[in-house]
């Protein structure tokens, strides 16, 4: 999402992350770890660095890989209405292997205007993009912002519905999305319903046609209760899989060797712990 709502973040943060995902087809189980920092200032910039690393392992009687990684690197610098973000990431059964099995972009943005309502200029890049791959892309958007209500058009929503129910959507161009509601009406205890629309990718290293990747969709819904504890917080996560594919493409909607999947079962549970 090139541009969102800025909330409150913590000096550090570390997660780590366990998932298991049954659909008819591809059974796969999924550990991984994010973390984020805050590096100081200079120059009247604030610096963070973000990382976040998978480990996916499949069970599958078509061509998706047995074995895939995440590998996700980046650093944002920001001063009052500018931002800057560098991302550097590997999606493949080899890691930075080479160019083709990596993605360098970059997005730009400023804040035109000050207050409740702004209008929010920027440029995105990315050299492995589902679509528009390689091509700068500029964009013109709108955020509007009260006590109860974030909006930023076109691409995401948030609606504080009462003190203890909040409403969220958001949308990923080209055509993905996901919506959910958060219920926190105990102090220590909050839950989260989602569901939409995803896609990943990947860069198999083997490949024949570099220009190719591995794309995933899949449909779905879950369930997340929170249990805080300080500084700790608890995520287990149930939820269901539905109909899904995967495919070879040059971009999104590049269909190659294409094979659906069936729905399934998905659990998980990860620990954050933030100061």
């Amino acid at each position: 999402m090139p541009f969102a709502a800025r909330p409150l973040k913590p000096a550090a943060a570390l997660s780590v992350y366990s998932s298991y995902a049954a659909p008819e087809g591809l059974i796969s189980r999924r550990t991984g770890i994010t973390s984020e920092a805050a590096l100081g200032s200079a120059g009247g910039l604030a610096f963070r660095a973000l990382a976040d690393m998978a480990h996916i392992r499949s069970l599958c009687s078509g061509y998706f890989p047995g074995e895939l990684y995440r590998m996700a690197f980046g650093l944002t610098a920001e001063k009052r209405r500018t931002r800057l973000a560098l991302s550097l990431n590997s999606n493949s059964d080899r890691p930075f292997n080479s160019p083709s099995e990596t993605d360098l972009g970059f997005n730009f943005s400023r804040d035109l205007s000050a207050g409740s309502g702004t209008w929010i200029a920027g440029l995105n890049y990315s050299t492995r993009r589902s679509f528009m791959r390689g091509m700068p892309m500029p964009y013109l958007g709108y955020r509007y912002t009260t006590k109860d209500l974030t909006l930023v058009l076109p691409f995401m929503a948030r609606w504080q519905a009462s003190r203890s129910l909040a409403l969220s959507a958001s949308y990923q161009p080209i055509k993905y999305f996901k919506a959910g509601l958060s219920w926190s009406a105990l102090p220590r205890l909050r839950a989260d319903l989602e569901g939409g629309l995803a896609l990943e990718q990947f860069l198999p290293a083997g490949r024949a046609d570099k220009s190719q990747e591995l794309f995933y969709q899949t449909s779905y819904i879950s369930l997340k209760p929170s249990l805080l504890f300080s500084n700790l917080e608890i995520t287990p996560a149930v939820g269901w899989q539905f109909s899904g594919l995967y495919y070879m493409g040059t971009r999104y909607d590049d269909y190659k060797a294409k094979t659906r999947l069936r729905g399934g079962p998905t659990i998980g549970l990860s620990l954050k712990y933030a100061i």
